[in-house]
């Protein structure tokens, strides 16, 4: 039987097997020879990208290999990675969660293996795998190994870099396409057309109602034409605030493709 390298160090930990989760103080060991000799078969997982790789019609088309070597594009992993991303990213984030979720749980259990039964079974080492992932880390469960450790830091880190791959996903399924900016640009316009020709009758509205008021010689200091002068001032402000959301709104419909196909024409 294997047996544990030298060198422990008392640390505290909880005890989960009692109802009252007390604390008790465990020994922080090294991981069996075992366990050192069988992690490392996970890094046998690039064959996986491999067998990708060399079955990818990018890598295998010559015409698609010659564009991009004329390009200076090389056509490698992180090019497919990238590519495979850019297509199903969803399908991609979810492959490579479900793997990480498996190999680390079995390697938090593997590092906190002992004969006895003073370790983490699979379905805690599956939660410990969770809330270390998600950055949570509620502490009810920790590694006892300097392994299990390792593991852990290795497992935040991933979840910490998977969830800034989540929310880029995000980002770009919430960005509206070309033909939605365009749907959604040509109702703001329909609405803010609308708002200017309100906005223009009132101008025009109380322009004669403050010229009709010089003619009947109402002075300027009445209230009557106090109030009359500031709606046409605000009538004026506001159209010209509507005439600078057009003008935005023309800017932010045009874009590089149009642009594009404009010096096409000339």
């Amino acid at each position: 039987m294997p047996r544990a390298f030298p060198g422990h160090s008392n640390t505290l930990s909880v005890d989960t097997s009692s109802d009252d989760s007390t604390i008790t103080s465990h020994p922080l060991s090294y991981a069996s020879v075992d366990v050192a000799l069988g992690l490392p078969m996970f890094l046998r997982l690039y064959l996986v990208w491999r067998f990708i790789m060399f079955h990818s019609h990018l890598f295998r088309d010559t015409s698609s290999r010659s564009v991009g070597y004329l390009n200076r594009v090389s056509i490698d992993y992180f090019f497919l990675i990238k590519t495979y991303l850019e297509q199903w990213p969803i399908v991609c984030l979810t492959v490579f969660c479900i793997i990480v979720f498996l190999v680390g749980s079995w390697s938090l259990r593997a590092c906190s293996y002992s004969s006895t039964n003073e370790h983490l079974t699979m379905q805690n080492t599956m939660w410990l795998f969770v809330i270390t992932f998600t950055t949570v880390g509620y502490g009810d469960f920790t590694p006892s190994t300097y392994c299990g450790r390792t593991i852990a830091a290795m497992i935040a880190l991933v979840g910490v870099l998977s969830t800034a791959l989540l929310i880029s996903v995000l980002a770009q399924k919430l960005v509206m396409n070309r033909w939605e900016k365009y749907v959604n640009n040509f109702v703001l316009n329909v609405d803010l057309s609308k708002e200017r020709k309100l906005h223009a009758a009132n101008v025009i509205k109380y322009a004669f109602k403050v010229w009709g008021m010089k003619k009947r010689n109402i002075p300027k200091s009445s209230i009557r034409y106090f109030q009359a002068q500031r709606r046409l001032f605000q009538s004026i402000h506001s159209l010209h605030q509507v005439k600078q959301q057009q003008g935005q709104l023309v800017d932010n419909c045009v874009d590089q493709i149009d642009l594009i196909a404009a010096q096409r024409h000339t």
